[in-house]
């Protein structure tokens, strides 16, 4: 009889011909006491990113495990997809262009939550590493240790996918449509999914690295802020209904904070009329706390003088 799969780990890959071998070595190099399995989700990629992937396969056969899609089907699914073929007892995420840095990642994460069932959940801070631009990298940390549904609702997207870390089986195998309708999103989803069943636990310690550059998903989803703006609240609003409004306050904040930035990107980019929808939503629903932040900042660039009250 075999010994149960304490951890599966989802890397979920499209081109990534350059990056997906480091990403697998992270988690080979990982020391645990339990077994553990690598299932590698490819949403049809063009490049050599299927090549890699099978010569580990062949290297690893009890180890690593493929998941290749014959047509593009895109994120969510791909991720959905992967992740329901895992039979860990729990789920670590790591998207093909990044990679853990601490060979005790998994470990650490499983002992946290094995030890208090509360935890459903669990994060850590990360490496933002930029591929494309030098001098911006940057350690990204969280201040609490614990969060709950409030929390992620009324604090937006914050935790990275290489340091998410769960447990199998609470999040809905088949989730509801709506879920397909925002692309590249079900990262937010699959978290507000878990913590409505528990907590989740922040590991205050960088065991990965988050990498951005053009080719990644967190390039694309920043390209346009009016438009993502429109899918955020979307979103949110969504999020808000499935959890019947239970934490409406949450929502309305976040919804406030995120209209806040967006407005003076409206401003700046002297297109009024082609943005009046998502201006009157602005007007009508934003922080204008922050707003006043961020001209404040404007003006302390533009004239090199500290603006004041």
């Amino acid at each position: 009889m075999s010994e149960q799969i304490g951890v599966s780990v989802c890397i979920f890959t499209f081109n990534y011909e350059k990056y997906l071998a480091q990403a697998i070595n992270s988690v080979l190099m990982q020391k645990t006491t339990f077994p553990i399995e690598i299932v590698i989700g490819d949403d049809c990629s063009t490049d050599k990113t299927r090549a890699i992937a099978t010569e580990y396969k062949n290297k690893y056969p009890e180890k690593i495990f493929l998941s290749f899609n014959e047509v593009n089907i895109g994120g969510t699914k791909n991720w959905l997809q992967t992740m329901n073929r895992c039979r860990g007892t729990y789920i670590a995420l790591l998207d093909g262009d990044d990679y853990f840095t601490d060979e005790n990642k998994l470990q650490k994460q499983y002992d946290l939550l094995e030890k208090d069932k509360q935890y459903v959940l669990s994060f850590h801070s990360v490496e933002e590493k930029y591929d494309d631009i030098e001098g911006h990298d940057k350690l990204v940390e969280f201040e609490k240790e614990e969060y709950v549904l409030d929390d992620l609702l009324r604090k937006g997207w914050f935790i990275r996918t290489g340091s998410t870390f769960f447990r199998n089986g609470v999040a809905p195998k088949d989730p509801p449509d709506w879920v397909y309708d925002f692309p590249y999103r079900y990262d937010t989803i699959l978290h507000v999914f878990l913590c409505m069943h528990g907590k989740a636990i922040n590991i205050k310690t960088p065991m990965s690295v988050w990498r951005k550059h053009s080719r990644g998903m967190s390039y694309v989803l920043l390209e346009n802020a009016v438009r993502n703006a429109d899918r955020e609240i979307a979103l949110y609003e969504q999020l808000n209904a499935y959890t019947n409004y239970k934490y409406a306050s949450a929502v309305k904040s976040y919804i406030a904070e995120s209209l806040g930035y967006v407005f003076p990107s409206i401003i700046r980019s002297r297109k009024i009329f082609r943005y009046r929808n998502m201006l009157i939503k602005c007007l009508l629903k934003m922080d204008y706390n922050i707003v006043w932040t961020m001209l404040r900042r404007g003006m302390t660039k533009k004239t090199g003088k500290q603006a004041t009250a």
